[in-house]
Formats: C-alpha cells, sequence, structure tokens
C-alpha cells in the first residue's frame, strides 16, 4: 500500500514519548525500565533527527515526527486489537527473544510491524488480508520445520498470541501445536483459527 517505514527500537520509543502513548509490546533492545526507555527515547529523537523522518519548528518548539511515520505508530500504540507471533524460548513462551511479526486493526485498515531479532522494525499499513498472509507464514513455517535450525529446534518455538486481552495463545514447533483458544485446548495445526482473528 504505502512505503514501509524502517525503524530502530529507539526511533519506536521516541515516536511513542511524542504521542503520549507507550508501546504494546516487548522491545528486544530496551528494557521496559524508566530509566533504560528514557535513554532510548533521547537516542530514538536523535536517529529520527539526523534520519529526516523528524524536524522542529521555531514557531512552535517541540520533537515532530514526520506524519505518516507518527500516525502509523501512534494507529498500533492505541490498537486494541492485535495478533502476534514472535521466536520465543521453549522454557517461556511469554518471553520474546528474536524476531516477530504483530498486526494491530486500525480505523479503516491494518498497521503490521515486522520486528528483527536486532530491534529494526518494518511499520506499515497493509490489508486484512496482507496482515494475516505475513502471521500465517511465521506461524506456518514454525509448523512446516523450516523457521530454526534444526540443531537449535528444540530450544525454540513459534508464540501466537490474539484475542481480547491477547488471552488466546499457541505455541509451534515442527508437527506440534499446544494451547488454548477461546478456552478450549488446541492440539493440532489450524490456520483458519488464526484466519478468523483478522475478520
Amino acid at each position: 500500500m504505502e512505503d514501509t517505514a524502517l525503524l530502530t527500537d529507539d526511533e519506536i520509543v521516541a515516536l511513542c514519548a511524542a504521542n503520549g502513548k507507550p508501546w504494546p509490546v516487548a522491545l528486544m533492545t530496551v528494557a521496559p525500565t524508566t530509566e533504560d526507555l528514557a535513554k532510548a527515547g533521547v537516542r530514538g529523537m536523535r536517529s529520527l533527527l539526523v534520519r529526516r523522518l523528524a524536524g522542529g519548528d521555531a514557531e512552535a518548539p517541540g520533537f515532530r515526527p514526520h506524519e505518516y511515520i507518527a500516525r502509523d505508530a501512534a494507529a498500533f500504540a492505541e490498537s486494541t486489537d492485535r495478533i502476534g507471533v514472535y521466536v520465543a524460548p521453549t522454557s517461556d513462551p511469554s518471553q520474546l527473544a528474536g524476531a516477530s511479526i504483530t498486526a494491530a486493526r486500525g480505523t479503516d485498515d491494518w498497521v503490521v510491524d515486522t520486528a528483527t531479532a536486532a530491534g529494526i522494525h518494518a511499520l506499515r499499513r497493509t490489508t486484512s488480508d496482507e496482515a494475516a498472509k505475513a502471521i500465517l507464514t511465521f506461524a506456518e513455517s514454525a509448523y512446516a520445520g523450516t523457521l530454526f535450525p534444526e540443531k537449535d529446534a528444540s530450544d525454540w518455538i513459534c508464540a501466537v498470541r490474539f484475542g481480547p486481552e491477547s488471552r488466546n495463545a499457541l505455541a509451534i514447533r515442527a508437527g506440534s501445536v499446544s494451547g488454548t483458544v477461546d478456552g478450549a485446548p488446541v492440539t493440532r495445526w489450524d490456520p483458519d483459527l488464526l484466519r478468523r482473528a483478522f475478520d
């Protein structure tokens, strides 16, 4: 749809500071402490200014991210309906430990955040079909056994969270699925469980 914005974790924190809303999902390179977030926000503001993705106005001082980046970050942060897949350690499926894709429902479309293990985000607006495809491709690669190197496969899972308050949770590894959706146990891979979340 529209050009993708590539942003660091620090820049994400700076955008949130400008918007006054916290980033709703974990960041790989910034601990969720007041001190670390403040330092990241300062680094992020400087980076956005250097990259000319933000500016200022002598008549009205302040940090102003470019409109489309600020809009997409705000839509993602303010959404109450998110669907996410991410790499997690087998021992703790709630812990972000690598790449992730999170789709957030906006008013008219979706905002998708694809993040690397190094904390680089590709933030873009998209349709529900494209958002579903991004999430499903990640999850299906875990189920097919192609997401993790074979020697490390037992250490990692693909975790999936969606639904009200992210209470639906799945843990996917090669040929195996466990978790609950709407209070019912899930023991087999059914892509429609995720597709329906985009309706």
